[in-house]
């Protein structure tokens, strides 16, 4: 088996609905059977799809570019691999990526400060990662998995309140009780 990197590659988003999810991995799939690429899933955000996949090492990514163009215009390909960074500047990181509808490394970003934390921080943490992930699912079609998750994510923040550096807890707390209670889910900045 040859060795692959993961990478998140983004296309542009001019017709697609979070439903369309499968769809789109189904045909991505078939698009690029012929280069053994791995395709985990399909996120569809407002402005991107955003492709998970492994690409084998000896494959420039870029060759991929025209293929996909069946489904939307290659904007961005990101290799994915462990980073650590400051608290601060993983939490602004994170901040910007969740306000952009990248909420799959918004999650990995979390996941890395959550690691070094306890207490009220952890379970603050652990919160606002849990309504990332519940977005993930979201932009996958799967509306009840994102209400069931949004419920544990409140459940988490539920004694959390004020500002988390610069992230408004409250805000994302209104935000996730308004989608629980009117099963209507849409995307908000943090």
């Amino acid at each position: 088996m040859e060795p692959s990197s993961r990478y998140m590659v983004y296309l542009e988003n001019e017709k697609y609905l979070p439903e369309d999810a499968n769809s789109i991995l189904s045909l991505s799939r078939n698009i690029l059977k012929d280069y053994k690429i791995i395709i985990r899933d399909v996120r569809v955000a407002s402005y991107f799809l955003e492709l998970d996949m492994s690409i084998p090492s000896s494959l420039d990514p870029e060759k991929i570019k025209s293929r996909l163009r069946k489904i939307g215009t290659m904007t961005e390909i990101d290799k994915i691999g462990e980073s650590e960074l400051d608290k601060k500047v993983s939490l602004e990181l994170a901040r910007q990526l969740f306000n952009t509808e990248k909420y799959w490394k918004t999650h990995e970003i979390l996941e890395g400060v959550w690691k070094h934390t306890q207490g009220d921080e952890r379970a603050l943490l652990n919160g606002i990662i849990l309504v990332a992930a519940a977005l993930v699912h979201y932009q996958k079609g799967e509306h009840d998995t994102c209400i069931s998750i949004m419920k544990r994510a409140l459940n988490k923040l539920r004694s959390a309140y004020g500002h988390y550096h610069d992230i408004d807890v409250d805000l994302i707390k209104t935000h996730v009780m308004n989608i629980i209670n009117s099963a209507k889910i849409s995307r908000f900045n943090i």
